[in-house]
C-alpha cells in the first residue's frame, strides 16, 4: 500500500463531540477438550502435531507401545471405567441409546472430573440439544463420543454453548484436520474486533486541507474498509470508495483516511 497526499476540494470538516463507546471483549467461550479414540497412527500424529496430545486406549500395552514414540498423555478403558497411568479414575463411560436412558444419567453422582457419554445405536433419535441441556450446569466435565468432525462440531455448539468437549473417535485423519480448522475459524471469529456506534453531535467548517488516501493492492468490497484514528484506544471504519454516486467515479481500492497532519513525514 501507499499513502498519496491530496488537495481537497471542498471545505473540510471536523467532527467533534463525538460520542463513543470502547469496543466491548469478544466473548469468550470456555476451553474445550478433544480427546483422541484412535488405532490408527497416523491420526495420532495429526493429532499431536495439532496440539491433542490424550487417547484413550483399550489396552495398556498399546498404549505403553505408542508413548515410546510421541509425547501423549495415555487413558486406559477398563469397562465402563477410565483410568490414567498411575491407575486412578479419571472418568466414568455413561452408555446411552434411547432418550429414556438418558434421562436416568445423573452425572452428578459419579465422583469423577469427567463424564464420557458414548452413545450405541441410532443415537441421532436424541436432540443434541436435549443432549447438552441434560448436562448443563453438573459439577463434572462432559464429554461426548464423536466418529466424525460433524458429529463433533454439533456437541460443541448445540445451545450456543455445547458440551465441555469431545473424544473423537476415528480412523481418518482428515477428520482429525477437519476438527481443527473447526476450532482455528471458532477462534479467529472470536478475536475479531466488536465495532459499536457512534453518534456526530457538530460538524463544523474549517478551511482548506490535505487529506491522505491509502491505495491498496486489493479491491474492497461493500462493507470493508479501514479503521482510521489518532489514537489506538478509539478508531472508527472508514468506507472504501467501492460504491457509485452523482460526484465520483468508483475506485474500489482505496480508502479516504484522514488530515495529512496525523501522518509523521520523515
Amino acid at each position: 500500500s501507499h499513502l498519496a497526499p491530496q488537495r481537497t476540494a471542498s471545505a473540510r470538516l471536523r467532527l467533534q463531540c463525538i460520542k463513543m463507546c470502547s469496543a466491548p471483549a469478544a466473548p469468550g467461550g470456555s476451553k474445550k477438550t478433544v480427546w483422541v479414540w484412535t488405532e490408527n497412527r497416523q491420526v495420532m500424529t495429526a493429532a499431536v502435531e495439532r496440539g491433542w496430545n490424550t487417547f484413550l486406549f483399550g489396552s495398556k500395552e498399546v498404549g505403553k507401545d505408542w508413548s515410546s514414540t510421541a509425547r501423549i498423555h495415555p487413558l486406559f478403558i477398563d469397562g465402563l471405567e477410565i483410568f490414567d497411568e498411575g491407575n486412578q479414575k479419571v472418568a466414568a463411560i455413561s452408555e446411552i441409546s434411547s432418550p429414556s436412558e438418558l434421562q436416568l444419567i445423573q452425572p452428578d453422582n459419579v465422583e469423577v472430573q469427567n463424564n464420557v457419554i458414548h452413545f450405541r445405536g441410532d443415537w441421532q433419535v436424541i436432540p443434541a440439544e436435549n443432549i447438552v441441556a441434560a448436562f448443563q450446569g453438573c459439577a463434572g466435565a462432559v464429554l461426548a463420543v464423536s466418529t466424525n468432525s460433524t458429529e463433533a462440531q454439533v456437541f460443541l455448539e448445540a445451545l450456543e454453548q455445547g458440551l465441555d468437549g469431545v473424544v473423537l473417535k476415528v480412523e481418518d485423519m482428515d477428520d482429525i484436520i477437519k476438527l481443527k480448522d473447526y476450532f482455528d475459524r471458532r477462534n479467529e471469529a472470536k478475536s475479531q474486533l466488536q465495532l459499536t456506534k457512534a453518534t456526530v453531535s457538530k460538524v463544523e467548517v474549517v478551511g482548506m486541507g490535505d487529506r491522505v488516501c491509502v491505495d491498496l493492492c486489493s479491491i474492497m468490497r461493500p462493507g470493508e474498509g479501514l479503521l482510521v484514528g489518532s489514537y489506538a484506544r478509539g478508531m472508527f471504519l472508514v468506507h472504501s470508495e467501492c460504491l457509485e454516486t452523482n460526484y465520483i467515479a468508483s475506485r474500489p481500492f482505496r480508502v479516504n483516511a484522514v488530515r495529512y497532519q496525523s501522518f509523521r513525514v520523515q
